[in-house]
């Protein structure tokens, strides 16, 4: 590249707007490689922490999930058009020593192009990222045994431990009969569009 001493104004404004987004994308991206936000995936467990002893959040960790996935991509499709931008518009003024006008253009065309590219890249990472689902009509059939109290029938949920594919998993479940007791063994019936299950006391 050309001698960057005696910079116009919009070249030093690319130079600037060059280095910095591409300094922070880079952070950005090693920083949502290696967990520390990518996607906040918790892996779309039917949408919601199953593991979570509390259960009573359903739904509220899927927008979660959401939000942070919207931010990631956000962020980084913003720093790739900043940092595409940024370079073409550098290179326009001092290697095609083209004038602002088409420099310019040139910057936003190439930026919105990194912008794509980059939101497709976000995309990519936040699957890799994410656990994969688990059906839960895999334990149908399965004994579990009673994490938090199930009332009766109709009157709520209360959570089971089952195992889901291999994995030991807490999801909300309701009685099938009468309340069911805390630690106690019971046998999954069926499972409901609410993503619980149905289970019965086991003999």
């Amino acid at each position: 590249m050309s001698d960057l001493s005696g910079l116009s104004t919009d070249a030093t404004i690319y130079l600037g707007m060059a280095a910095s987004s591409t300094l922070l994308f880079l952070l950005r991206l090693v920083l949502s490689m290696i967990g520390g936000d990518a996607g906040g995936a918790h892996g779309g467990d039917f949408g919601m922490h199953v593991d979570s002893p509390a259960g009573a959040d359903h739904g509220a960790d899927h927008h979660g999930d959401s939000t942070s996935a919207f931010k990631l991509f956000s962020l980084l499709s913003l720093l790739g058009f900043f940092m595409g931008a940024g370079w073409m518009g550098l290179a326009c003024r001092l290697d095609w020593e083209l004038g602002s006008g088409a420099s310019l253009a040139a910057a936003l065309g190439f930026g919105c192009v990194c912008m794509l590219l980059t939101a497709v890249l976000a995309r990519s990472m936040r699957s890799l990222n994410s656990e994969p689902q688990l059906d839960l009509r895999l334990c149908i059939g399965t004994a579990g045994q009673v994490y938090l109290p199930i009332p009766p029938r109709g009157a709520g949920r209360g959570q089971v431990r089952v195992n889901v594919d291999g994995r030991s998993r807490i999801v909300p479940a309701g009685s099938a009969g009468p309340a069911i007791a805390a630690f106690q063994s019971v046998k999954v019936l069926a499972v409901d569009s609410d993503d619980s299950i149905v289970v019965e006391p086991q003999p």
